[in-house]
């Protein structure tokens, strides 16, 4: 039997997780719920369960300050926030579950799905990486966490030749040859990236301007990359090849 372990200061987000998750799946097991983070870290320390549910901002002690204090762990976690949409990005980078406030059934419904297709524990990179979002709004970021179907691939993000979307998965290809598939759509991948200024030149297509070898202003664009791949520019997106050539320029 799954069982989940909840850490929130507010007594009703509590009550209304616990109740969520009973509805879509009454068959786990809410092991146990604090109210106050200390209390919580004993009992987490001194007991074995699933998935612990953290709400971030409490007294005292937070989320990030709590999960440093038991680093590494036996057990997956989602994190629960009402942070802004810098803070997103940030769990988004790391590739670290969240649920935003307030939680509604269909955002448990996909969490949880998405747990149980990947359960995998939180490595130290991955924690690294999130600390350094979370705490310098100012750094821009230099590393991505990819969900793989084995664990999680830390990557340079200046190594990302292009990214091409594979339905509802993305496949990354980088500057040594090799690629990775993994389970995001483009245009989440897109928002990640927006501001390490990659361009959605298609609807299927991503690029890192950095490696564009070529560029063709016949049949509505094309571009040549460093891998040699021909990249086609959709009507829609004919604008960015002049912003593509300032960005080269610029990296030059």
């Amino acid at each position: 039997m799954t069982e989940i372990v909840i850490i929130d200061d507010e007594q009703h987000c509590s009550d209304i997780l616990s109740t969520l998750i009973k509805k879509v799946h009454p068959d786990y097991n809410i092991k146990a719920v604090f109210k106050y983070p200390t209390d919580g870290l004993t009992f987490i320390q001194e007991n074995e369960f699933d998935l612990l549910f953290l709400d971030i901002e409490m007294p005292i002690m937070n989320g990030f300050k709590l999960l440093d204090k038991i680093l590494p762990v036996n057990f997956d976690i989602i994190f629960t926030t009402a942070y802004d949409q810098y803070a997103i990005k940030a769990f988004q980078y790391s590739a670290i579950n969240y649920l935003l406030k307030p939680i509604t059934e269909k955002a448990i419904v996909g969490a949880l799905a998405s747990w149980e297709q990947r359960r995998r524990k939180i490595n130290d990179e991955q924690w690294k990486i999130l600390q350094n979002l979370i705490s310098d709004t100012d750094e821009v970021q230099d590393k991505i966490a990819l969900p793989t179907g084995t664990g999680y691939d830390i990557i340079e993000i200046k190594d990302i030749v292009r990214c091409q979307s594979e339905n509802n998965y993305t496949y990354f290809f980088f500057a040594d040859g090799s690629r990775t598939l993994i389970c995001r759509t483009l245009k989440d991948v897109e928002m990640m990236l927006s501001e390490q200024q990659f361009f959605r030149v298609h609807q299927s297509h991503l690029i890192n301007p950095k490696f564009v070898k070529n560029i063709s202003k016949q049949d509505g664009g094309t571009l040549i990359m460093a891998d040699n791949t021909e990249v086609p520019v959709s009507r829609q997106k004919r604008s960015f090849i002049n912003d593509i050539l300032a960005t080269m320029l610029r990296l030059d």
